[in-house]
């Protein structure tokens, strides 16, 4: 009888362990397990809610020992645990076919990879059967206690009181709070290293003659301090314990902003080469002749041109190294140039003038039909080449205007350059004098002005008829300068004294007059003109 008790005892305690021991043929008739998506999106949802006994049913348990499978509720919560701390689960890329990805194997599905022990462990779902569907593999259920030991909550997480403990955008609340206080920390690193860095780099500049060192730790100041920023608010993330997509949209964050600032520093080397280059340039310049100021001039507007394409072609290269940072960019970059048909005619159409105008400034770069400082006369003003950029010049008028003109109209149209080869130009004022006027009287004149002048380079000074009316002839005075400027000074010079000179010679008797009659040297009427102001 007492054999007979204990034995019905014990087959009832089988009994309840074994109606404890969940199964896949206890499953939730709910619960979609058809495709390896759908069944990994049930897993999620059930710890998400804290429905372990549910999630515990999308564990493949049926050949792992009576232990395990009665601990399946316990493994699925840490499972959930593992998973949120190591893997960042994209359902989008897993296979919702029922059949799961070839790629993995008949039947299997490998969603991520947990480290353990120095080695790479695979988490994969695997079909049972065509009837019962996918489960989360045994061989991963298996391990969920090494996984879950190797990645136990820390000392900081575990001590953390429960009302800190609330979740909200998939981080608990002392999380957030780290995170702000990491940021704080972080920005406050960032300029304490910075100013430390900046100070023993101006220190060890300032002891050199040369000026690029000191502009080059002015120019990595500010982008320092959100590296060593980024620097820091990376190791502080490490202790909050982030879930894996928390961590990986940090990551990606971060890889922005580092990415920009090196962009950043990249662009203030250029500056700084750009701006040392230009200076040994000019010095040299200083010391040569007027073609090495010519040269000079050359290669500045080279050197600005050039850095401009530099800082374009850094900061496109920036941003699409911040694009490529996002899968979903990615592939809908991809998607884009599969498909680009049409609306790539159509965009390389609209485009066509902005491309055409940054070739044109880059040619312009080497051709140098224009440079920095060079005199020219476009659309009928006569202006100073001030700023060359990728898509239109600056031409600083010399009533102080500026006229914006495109790139493209220095490479299609005509225009006037005074310094292309020479700044040095020859200037002439036109003369309307009375026919009796003696034209070596006003050469010597023209020598008197110009002996000594300053503006007068020395090279030219001439004086000729060029042409007759009926009434006067016209005298042209050919002289010279250094430059478009000396030049304007000087022909105003010489036509100014010239016009009093002929007022004041022999009482103004060569002026241009209108003869009303005839005589010996003419009868003179009342009315005399002075002479015309220069037509050139």
């Amino acid at each position: 009888m007492v054999k007979l008790r204990a034995l019905l005892a014990l087959l009832v305690t089988l009994l309840v362990a074994t109606a404890a021991v969940p199964s896949a043929a206890a499953a939730d008739a709910d619960v979609d397990r058809s495709t390896p998506r759908r069944t990994m999106t049930a897993f999620l949802v059930a710890v998400e809610a804290h429905d372990y006994a549910t999630a515990a049913t999308l564990l493949e348990v049926g050949s792992l020992p009576y232990d395990m499978r009665r601990r399946a509720p316990e493994l699925a919560e840490q499972l959930q645990h593992v998973l949120e701390r190591n893997v960042w689960i994209e359902l989008d890329l897993i296979s919702d076919d029922p059949e799961g990805n070839p790629a993995d194997g008949v039947g299997v599905e490998r969603i991520g990879t947990v480290r353990s022990g120095g080695v790479d462990v695979p988490i994969t779902l695997r079909r049972i059967s065509k009837e019962r569907g996918w489960a989360i593999s045994a061989s991963t259920v298996a391990r969920i206690p090494r996984l879950y030991e190797d990645h136990a909550p820390g000392f900081l997480e575990s001590r953390v009181p429960a009302v800190l403990r609330v979740r909200a955008w998939g981080l608990a609340a002392w999380q957030w709070l780290g995170v702000l206080l990491s940021f704080a920390l972080a920005v406050v690193v960032g300029r304490v290293v910075t100013f430390v860095a900046v100070k023993i780099g101006g220190k060890l500049a300032s002891g050199t003659e040369a000026r690029w060192d000191d502009e080059l730790v002015i120019a990595l100041r500010r982008p320092s301090r959100f590296l060593f920023g980024v620097l820091a608010f990376h190791e502080l993330l490490g202790t909050l314990a982030l879930s894996a997509a928390a961590a990986h949209v940090f990551s990606r964050l971060l890889g922005m902003i580092t990415i920009g600032a090196l962009a950043w520093a990249a662009i203030g080397v250029v500056g700084v080469v750009s701006r040392v280059v230009e200076r040994r340039v000019a010095a040299l310049a200083e010391k040569g002749s007027d073609d090495g100021a010519l040269r000079a001039r050359g290669v500045k507007t080279q050197v600005r041109v050039l850095r401009r394409v530099l800082n374009v072609a850094v900061a496109i290269f920036a941003v699409a190294l911040m694009l490529t940072q996002f899968e979903v960019l990615r592939n809908v970059g991809m998607s884009l140039l599969a498909s680009a048909g049409v609306a790539g005619v159509v965009l390389g159409f609209a485009a066509q003038r902005a491309i055409g105008s940054l070739i044109a400034g880059i040619q312009m770069s080497f051709t140098q039909p224009i440079r920095i400082g060079d005199v020219v006369i476009v659309e009928k003003e006569w202006g100073t080449i001030e700023e060359i950029t990728l898509t239109y010049v600056v031409v600083r008028i010399w009533d102080e205007r500026r006229l914006v003109v495109p790139m493209t109209r220095f490479l299609e149209q005509p225009f006037e350059n005074w310094t292309k080869v020479s700044p040095t130009l020859h200037g002439t004022v036109f003369l309307q004098v009375d026919w009796r006027l003696p034209i070596d009287d006003v050469r010597r004149e023209l020598d008197r002005i110009l002996e000594g002048h300053a503006l007068w380079d020395g090279r030219t000074k001439t004086v000729c008829v060029t042409n007759t009316t009926d009434r006067t002839i016209e005298v042209r005075v050919l002289v010279s300068a250094a430059n478009s400027s000396d030049l304007w000074g000087l022909r105003i010079h010489v036509r100014e004294h010239i016009v009093a000179w002929l007022r004041d010679h022999e009482g103004g008797k060569y002026l241009p007059r209108v003869r009303v009659g005839e005589g010996d040297g003419g009868v003179d009427g009342d009315r005399a003109r002075p002479a015309a102001a220069d037509a050139g």
